[in-house]
């Protein structure tokens, strides 16, 4: 009687163990496909919709890549930008890769993979827009960002300095995608937007001179994978993909193929 019970506590803990251990690695593994949360509405060379539907860009491949690594298929499936981190922890996908910027604040709520991208934010304006030149010009002007992004919050962080230097701080709209920031600065309705570089230059190389870039807001970040933070094991396997990818060059092709060039050397974290 006694063996008998101590077989059955060995097995309970034993399966309360492998139950401790499991997370999203194993689940994709089990069902053959790679679930991954995007978002194609203003994103440009990064991740876009095609009008059939098709989802494509430099973060569509480099999903393609990692679910071809682990065996599996792929399933993108679009959300919503301010709710897709809510999405992920609800268990909606397995991961978020799609242009977003690993900060402290979603860290609190998220893991972060390696990087894979430079996502240091640039401000852009209509090329004939004299009175947009330089980062010293964008005191007092009105200014577009995507809504719930990191761009907005260092933009809100950046007219505060501003007017703590005695300055006339920043105007802030919120814009849910990227084509309506154009429409809006094409129209004067705002000054200039800010984005990530290697989004916005997807769009300025497209526009034949329409647009210029403007360095020097001070921001140095960075793309990463989001992922829950039980799922130890599934952010050990994204990592070890895309460090080969920065090795064998895989990374700087895409990054070649999408926006033109490569991004830069990337460190190994991005803090």
């Amino acid at each position: 009687m006694l063996r008998l019970a101590t077989t059955i506590l060995a097995a309970f803990l034993a399966f309360g163990t492998a139950t401790a251990q499991a997370d999203a690695l194993d689940d994709i593994k089990a069902r053959g496909k790679l679930l991954v949360g995007v978002e194609a509405g203003g994103t440009g060379a990064i991740m876009a919709q095609e009008p059939n539907g098709k989802l494509v860009g430099q973060d569509a491949d480099l999903n393609a890549l990692v679910a071809q690594k682990l065996g599996v298929q792929l399933e993108m499936v679009p959300t919503a930008w301010p709710g897709i981190i809510p999405a992920l922890l609800s268990g909606r996908f397995d991961m978020i890769m799609s242009g977003m910027t690993a900060t402290k604040e979603r860290a609190q709520r998220v893991a972060f993979s390696t990087p894979y991208g430079d996502a240091s934010l640039v401000a852009a304006a209509l090329a004939d827009n004299d009175k947009v030149s330089s980062v010293d010009d964008l005191s007092g002007k009105t200014i577009g960002v995507l809504l719930g992004t990191n761009t907005q919050n260092f933009a809100k962080a950046y007219s505060e300095k501003l007017a703590a230097s005695g300055k006339p701080g920043l105007t802030i709209r919120t814009y849910d995608d990227i084509p309506s920031m154009l429409v809006e600065m094409g129209n004067k309705n705002i000054d200039a937007l800010m984005l990530p570089r290697p989004i916005i230059a997807g769009y300025v190389a497209k526009a034949n001179g329409k647009y210029k870039i403007i360095t020097g807001l001070g921001d140095k970040s960075y793309f990463a994978v989001a992922i829950r933070k039980d799922d130890v094991k599934l952010l050990e396997a994204v990592n070890k993909i895309l460090m080969e990818a920065k090795a064998d060059g895989t990374l700087s092709a895409e990054q070649t193929k999408w926006l033109g060039a490569p991004t830069g050397p990337l460190p190994d974290s991005w803090q």
